[in-house]
């Protein structure tokens, strides 16, 4: 399975926010001139990305001054110039090769540009220094590069870090949550339970992470005995710690039934409301989701949020016309990119692209959207409704502003195998894979495409065993080599990871291969069984509805 991101998997994803946070302004990097002296000046003060980026790497080559590298590697990484950010962390490492926070941020810059080597060294290196303690300056580095999209390559260099016997409690936690957000649960686990050997990890967020490792691992009583403690510990902020692992553990009516309990809680009601109108949505039971966010709207009680579902329920009932006007009513808002994305996707599906377009426009002009997720959603829009020669094109323009950069070439590569033109993409995926050896997600990806296309078989299997090597819990990594043993004739060794990956996430296409290979082994009332159900958790999924109808014919009901 192809993932749409690089974000980490195991990261609890919250419901659609109210509005997005602003994005990193390149020209906030560097105090404002009147008068741009340089390439680099006039490419920031003009709004010009790739020019600022590339205009500061050719001043830092030219220069000894290691500040200029330093501003230069700082606009080159806030730009996502990624080629740029390289040659002027280069650059620095040269200039300043004794610099703590110098080596911090070329290290940031490898890790971004999957180099795991180079970080390796860097980061490493940095540690050994005569002046530096080891332990507090991982209490630095290590919690931003815990979350987030770096996660999963900070996992790869940290890993492996010399004099773990050595380490703090509080470092060893920040080590076990990015552990899991890299998709390694039993490394994650491990870690936990050394940071507590060291009388730590007994702080909320860890055992929150605990519960939810557990969890992930299926192991119910661990997870539930962990949920409970952290609830117990702290009952006015880790209230639902319980309900989150009995909804994570897919024991949906025990959840319920403990929302229900909290709702008559005064601290917690307004909250436990709000949890079951979005349990009634995740469940499919629109009438009563309806109900409650209807009321808190009327109650002024998360009217962004509630006006959002709103909106998705109408969609998913085929009300068009109500849906749009409610994701538009968000957009005038101030609302953020999930909306527009949806309202886009609409627009596109009547014809009225030209208008759609204007929605990533508008929200790029407004200064808070970021140009990559944005370009990413466009693109997306476009082609979900059949433009995609027009993705494409997007994505190209993209490139020319954000060149070389690795989501980007990604998403143009999935695009292209979806129109049609799987030659052109794989060999997109086999340059990408060229200069990211190391990428898990490229590995997966090339891997998951050959698979597809039968191509390859026996070095797709190998492609994707390489990534789960890197994150082994991912579920589209468990999917895809579900999907390459099914290629490969091996039906009964298809079900264990496909099975897997669906316990970990209740994603439609996982879904739909997991009953494709139940179907072909005669089990076709499991596969029903299995469709109803992510019919359900994903409605909208197209590769779930396809295979339905190629089996069934019957996706539009359930089957």
């Amino acid at each position: 399975m192809l993932l749409l991101a690089a974000a980490p998997s195991f990261a609890q994803q919250a419901p659609a926010p109210q509005v997005e946070a602003p994005s990193i302004d390149p020209a906030a990097v560097a105090p404002p001139t009147t008068r741009p002296a340089s390439a680099g000046e006039r490419g920031l003060a003009e709004g010009d990305c790739r020019a600022a980026a590339e205009g500061f790497r050719d001043e830092a080559q030219a220069s000894r001054d290691p500040s200029l590298a330093y501003r230069a590697t700082e606009i080159g990484q806030a730009c996502q110039h990624l080629p740029a950010a390289w040659a002027s962390a280069q650059r620095l490492l040269v200039l300043d090769p004794e610099n703590v926070e110098a080596l911090r941020l070329v290290g940031n810059v490898a890790l971004a540009s999957a180099r795991y080597a180079d970080a390796r060294q860097i980061f490493f290196g940095l540690l050994a220094k005569p002046d530096v303690e080891p332990d507090r300056a991982l209490r630095e580095i290590l919690p931003p590069l815990a979350e987030g999209d770096l996660a999963p390559a900070a996992w790869q260099v940290f890993k492996d870090i010399p004099g773990r016997d050595a380490l703090s409690a509080p470092v060893l936690s920040s080590l076990a949550r990015m552990a899991c957000n890299a998709d390694d649960l039993a490394r994650c686990r491990a870690l936990i339970g050394e940071a507590r050997a060291k009388g730590g990890g007994n702080d909320a967020a860890t055992i929150r992470l605990a519960a939810a490792e557990a969890a992930a691992s299926g192991d119910a009583e661990r997870a539930l005995s962990e949920a409970q403690l952290v609830a117990q510990g702290d009952p006015q902020g880790n209230r639902f710690a319980v309900v989150e692992t009995l909804l994570t553990l897919d024991r949906r009516i025990e959840a319920r039934a403990e929302i229900e309990r909290i709702a008559a809680e005064p601290d917690h009601a307004v909250e436990a409301d709000r949890r079951l109108a979005l349990l009634a949505f995740n469940e499919g039971d629109y009438l009563d989701a309806e109900r409650r966010f209807s009321a808190r709207i009327q109650r002024n009680e998360g009217t962004g949020e509630g006006l959002f579902y709103l909106a998705m329920m109408a969609e998913r009932l085929g009300r068009t016309d109500a849906a749009l006007p409610g994701y538009e009513e968000l957009v005038r808002a101030g609302a953020g990119l999930a909306p527009r994305s949806r309202a886009a996707r609409l627009l596109v599906a009547r014809g009225e692209a030209p208008k759609a377009m204007r929605l990533f426009d508008d929200w790029l002009r407004s200064g808070r959207g970021d140009f990559i997720d944005t370009e990413l959603a466009r693109a997306r829009a476009l082609s979900e409704g059949g433009m995609r020669a027009e993705s494409l094109q997007g994505i190209d323009l993209a490139l020319e502003r954000h060149p070389e950069h690795p989501e980007l070439r990604y998403q143009r590569a999935v695009e292209l195998d979806g129109a049609g033109r799987s030659r052109e993409a794989i060999k997109t995926f086999e340059a990408l894979l060229k200069e990211r050896p190391e990428d898990a997600n490229v590995l997966n990806a090339l891997g998951y495409t050959l698979a597809d296309r039968k191509k390859s078989l026996r070095r797709a299997e190998n492609l994707i065993r390489a990534a789960l090597e890197q994150r082994p819990d991912n579920a589209a990594f468990l999917d895809s080599l579900g999907w390459v043993r099914y290629r490969r004739g091996d039906k009964a060794g298809a079900l264990p990871p496909l099975e897997r990956a669906w316990q970990l996430s209740r994603e439609g296409e996982i879904a739909a291969h997991w009953g494709e290979v139940l179907w072909s082994m005669g089990d076709q009332a499991g596969a029903r069984s299995i469709w109803a159900r992510a019919l359900v958790a994903a409605p909208e999924s197209k590769p779930l509805r396809a295979t339905i109808d190629r089996f069934t014919g019957t996706s539009d009901r359930k089957p």
